[in-house]
């Protein structure tokens, strides 16, 4: 691991001897990004429920890819989205005259020259199909039984339709005739929860709750000749939301536990939960979308994010949610073949800051802390600002914009919201050289995500707001600011140790050195020293309680460290036996 520590400085040293410090700072905005960042960047809907004023919400996605696009369906979200690039999305905006679009968890297949589409219900449900979902053109095709989280699966003349979202009540399959849609066979129970033994399916924000967990959301993917049924649990308001899976098989079962679950878990990083989505391809890769849990005004505040996913060479299905804030390749550039990311680093975390103003209970220091679950929040909406001092010039490469809605009682879609702003740049705090101009911006993008052409050097960014219609105080849940420091990697963690909770095995705590300079620490675990796919990011302290094993399970973790200048990966595997 010392090779790796000097390989990686060498790396820094090179890039910072040929960024030259000068008067002036140059930044061009990528025209064709390589590169995108969670949460996606998505006109969000706002609630239009009782008590929902002001709060955004999108939940459940299902992509498919259709003829030259993408397509995106979320729960409650007043239509869908197309894209060509993964970058930008278009909302097709729908009544419900047209399509039951304001459906939770709606179910789409693509078969032929047609997209189907139905949305959750108790009981006949319409299917409906489409040759244009761009212009919003649908047709009914036939009223189905259609229940709660349904899902489809195509497989020669059957439609398999998965369904199941309850705390009581498991999984099911119903197999239909393709061309006819009659039922071929009676309703299947595939599998329910087993809260005692599967610690990541109890409900709480860290697996602590006692009550039964939701299974919800069920996705069937096939990879060489077998079944992969995912499905939610415990419950999409907290971080923990995650997806297991149970393979077959059969696409009707019987259907086995994967000791490898949960298989797309993100507990921990500026936002949480990976859950009730879907799996599909892109450039021959297969992607997860998936549910992230904000969750702070209302429990169903959620975003949508996409996450790379893998089966390795003894069929153990993974998502990759390993640092899946940071900026990730697009599935079309030629590195995203052989990395999940670049090796950018987040420069902004508990920096220095200073702003225009603020709200007592909403700080500056909220816009660094990587946590979207806080803000901080202008007294006004006019030409309000937030400078962060990285103390030290580092060589940027892109910055995220994450917007909060503080003040606001918006309900459903509004055309007429949007975020302009400047973002400026320094290395003197002084002379201010713009790098961002998105004063004429009038779209609703409350996650903007700036990559730039070539990375360039400041030691302060500056940025300002023009216009902002969501409320009247401007507010910013974080601005994130991602590229390499000038300073050391933190060194490798010495020791690690590992308890599990003698009386219920599905909880264990972890103890480990601290290591000087690190801005935290990132525990990975699984089921074989070769199979470390789940884990934890650390923030502050050097201990972790876990929640969230399966009981019957052997255990292998290690401690990554890393800062602003990269990651030193662990080189100390602990076994934990069941």
């Amino acid at each position: 691991m010392k090779t790796f520590s000097v390989i990686v400085m060498m790396a820094v040293t090179t890039l910072f001897s040929g960024c030259s410090l000068k008067k002036e700072i140059e930044a061009t905005v990528a025209s064709h990004p390589k590169t995108f960042c969670n949460p996606l960047n998505l006109d969000y809907r706002f609630m239009i429920i009782e008590g929902g004023d002001g709060i955004r919400e999108a939940a459940d996605p299902v992509v498919a890819h259709y003829k030259d696009n993408y397509l995106l369906f979320a729960s409650k979200s007043s239509g869908y989205w197309y894209s060509k690039d993964f970058v930008n999305w278009t909302h097709v905006i729908i009544p419900d005259s047209v399509l039951p679009i304001e459906d939770y968890a709606p179910a789409i297949f693509v078969h032929k020259d047609y997209v189907y589409y139905v949305g959750s219900t108790h009981g006949k449900g319409m299917l409906y199909r489409s040759d244009n979902p761009e212009a919003g053109i649908w047709e009914k095709v036939k009223e189905i039984w259609s229940y709660w989280d349904p899902a489809f699966y195509v497989e020669g003349d059957n439609l398999y339709m998965y369904y199941g979202c309850s705390p009581v009540d498991p999984i099911y399959v119903q197999v239909l005739d393709l061309n006819t849609l009659e039922a071929k066979s009676k309703v299947i129970e595939c599998f329910n929860s087993d809260k005692e033994k599967h610690g990541w399916e109890r409900t709480g924000e860290h697996n602590e709750l006692t009550r039964r967990p939701y299974v919800e959301g069920a996705w069937m993917t096939k990879h060489d000749g077998r079944y992969y049924l995912q499905y939610a649990a415990p419950g999409t308001e907290w971080k923990s939301y995650a997806d297991g899976v149970y393979v077959s098989n059969s696409p009707t079962g019987p259907f086995h536990y994967m000791d490898n679950n949960p298989v797309s878990y993100k507990p921990s990083g500026f936002m949480g939960g990976a859950g009730h989505g879907c799996m599909f391809k892109a450039e021959k890769q297969w992607w997860k979308a998936a549910t992230n849990s904000i969750s702070v005004r209302h429990m169903f505040e959620r975003r949508l994010s996409f996450y790379p996913s893998r089966f390795d060479a003894d069929g153990y299905l993974f998502t990759d949610t390993y640092l899946g804030d940071y900026p990730m390749f697009l599935p079309d550039t030629e590195d995203a073949s052989t990395k999940t990311r670049p090796d950018w680093m987040l420069l902004s975390y508990h920096k220095p800051v200073t702003v225009s103003s603020a709200l007592p209970d909403y700080p500056s220091e909220n816009a660094v802390d990587e946590e979207s679950r806080t803000a901080w929040v202008a007294t006004g909406n006019g030409e309000e600002w937030l400078k962060i001092d990285l103390e030290t010039p580092a060589s940027i490469h892109a910055i995220q914009v994450n917007y909060d809605e503080y003040g606001a009682t918006q309900k459903g879609i509004n055309p007429d919201l949007y975020q302009s702003y400047v973002i400026y740049a320094s290395n003197d705090g002084n002379k201010w050289y713009t790098i961002v101009n998105n004063a004429n911006k009038r779209t609703d993008r409350p996650h903007d995500y700036i990559e730039f052409e070539k990375p360039f050097c400041a030691r302060y960014i500056k940025w300002v707001n023009k216009e902002y219609t969501v409320s009247n105080q401007v507010s910013l849940r974080e601005l994130r600011i991602f590229g390499h420091g000038k300073g050391k990697v933190p060194p490798t963690v010495g020791h690690l140790t590992v308890r599990r909770d003698m009386a219920d095995p599905c909880k264990a705590v972890l103890l480990w050195d601290k290591s000087d300079g690190a801005d935290g620490y990132i525990i990975r675990y699984g089921i074989s020293p070769d199979k470390l796919y789940s884990s934890f990011q650390v923030l502050q302290g050097t201990s972790l309680e876990i929640g969230s094993l399966n009981s019957d399970i052997t255990y292998y973790f290690t401690v990554d460290t890393y800062n602003e200048n990269g990651i030193s990966h662990g080189t100390v595997v602990v076994e934990l036996k069941k």
